[in-house]
Order: structure tokens, then sequence, then C-alpha cells
């Protein structure tokens, strides 16, 4: 009973150790898929489309419901140009800022047209003016949700000592206990093996003793008849 309780509680822990391995590498794929997008500066870190970043600054702060703090992680939908031509006004877009050389996530406040050409004006919900108009075509990407204190943590995961604490480390400590299991059900199967050869060498051996001790009774007998007839 108490080796069945513990086999099953070894059950449960590779178990658990197996999820939270493939969990670690499945994170460590999104953030492999998601950055390869991010080649140069103006790009935005994505998956299938859907793209997230790590708010830097108060300027979106405010009580509305699509308000957004700074440590904030906002997820975003991946623009196309149909998708631009069905933007109005107070909906959120993410557009590269040449002036700051850095991402902007504000509210549109105004749409216009020159020269058949459509522009935007952006502003943060708490900022004081405007910001430079821009092309439709450079706004990337549209806010659709936020998780609250999540940028913060963000930023830490994507810096070098955050990547190889929370990521490089438990794979690292994950494939060392999934080596110690591997090589312990190894030496178990070899144990298992070792027993079960020396169990057929064993009856091996009694078969062949019975073997032996019959050939040695048939040739007693042989030898009391044949001495049983020289006597008559």
């Amino acid at each position: 009973m108490e080796k069945s309780k513990q086999k099953l509680a070894l059950r449960i822990i590779k178990i658990s150790v197996n999820t939270l391995f493939y969990i670690v590498i499945a994170v460590l794929l999104v953030f492999s898929v998601a950055n390869i997008q991010v080649k140069k500066e103006n790009d935005i870190a994505n998956v299938f489309g859907r793209g997230f970043l790590s708010v830097q600054s108060e300027s979106m702060s405010g009580d509305l419901d699509d308000s957004f703090e700074m440590g904030d992680m906002v997820f975003v939908k991946m623009l196309n140009d149909s998708d631009r031509e069905n933007l109005v006004v107070g909906d959120i877009v993410t557009y590269f800022d040449l002036t700051i050389r850095a991402f902007n996530t504000h509210r549109i406040i105004e749409i216009y047209e020159n020269d058949g050409e459509m522009f935007l004006i952006t502003q943060g919900d708490n900022t004081p003016g405007p910001d430079q108009p821009i092309r439709a075509a450079e706004a990337k990407a549209l806010y659709m949700s936020k998780w609250s204190d999540f940028g913060t943590r963000l930023d830490y995961l994507q810096s070098p000592t955050g990547f190889a604490l929370f990521i490089i480390l438990p794979v690292v400590f994950i494939l060392i206990f999934e080596g110690v299991i591997l090589v312990r059900n190894v030496l178990a199967l070899n144990k298992v093996k070792m027993e079960e050869k020396y169990t057929l060498e064993k009856e091996k051996t009694v078969v062949d003793l019975e073997a032996e001790k019959e050939k040695i009774r048939a040739q007693i007998m042989e030898e009391l008849k044949n001495k049983k007839e020289s006597d008559l």
C-alpha cells in the first residue's frame, strides 16, 4: 500500500514537472516567434497578428474603460490597409513616433484627408496637447485590451537577467530533473532485466540439475539391473 502511494506521488510530480516544462517551452516559443518580428526599431512583437507592448508613460492614464497606466501591458491587433480605412475617432492606435523614437499608443481625436490620403491626429488622454499628425498608413496596431501591472514584469522578463532567471534557468532545472528521471528509469529497467535473467538462469540450473539427477538415477538403475542379471 505504501509503495502504491509513493508511485502515485512520483507520478503526480512527474506529470506536474512535465506540464511546467511544456508551459515554459510554449512561453519560450511564443517570445521567440514574437521577437522574430522585431527586426527593426519600428516593428511590434506579435504572434498571428496579435501584439503586446509594455506601457512606458502615464500619457493614457485616466478613468475611461480603455485607459491604461505606466507598467501595464497592452494587447494590440496588427492593422492592414483595410483595417486602417475603418479607423474612427476614439480608437487607440500604436505608431512609431519619430520625434521620441519610440512607440506611442494614443487615442485618435481627428481624421482628415489631404490630397486623397488619410491622416490621423492623436493625443494621450493625460497629455496637454495633440501629437503631430501621422499618415493612417503609419498606424501599426489597434488597442484591444490591457493586463494591469504586467508590463513591468514583461520588461524584466525581456531583459537578459529576467530571461535567464525565469526562462533559461527553469528549463535547465527541468532538463536536469528529466535527465535524473531518465537515468533512474534506465537503471530500474536494467535491474528488472538482470532479475529476469537471474531468474531464468536459476530456473535453467534447476532444470539442468534435475536432468542430471535423472540421468544418474537411470545409470544407477541400469547398473543394478545389469548386476542382478550377472548374478543370475
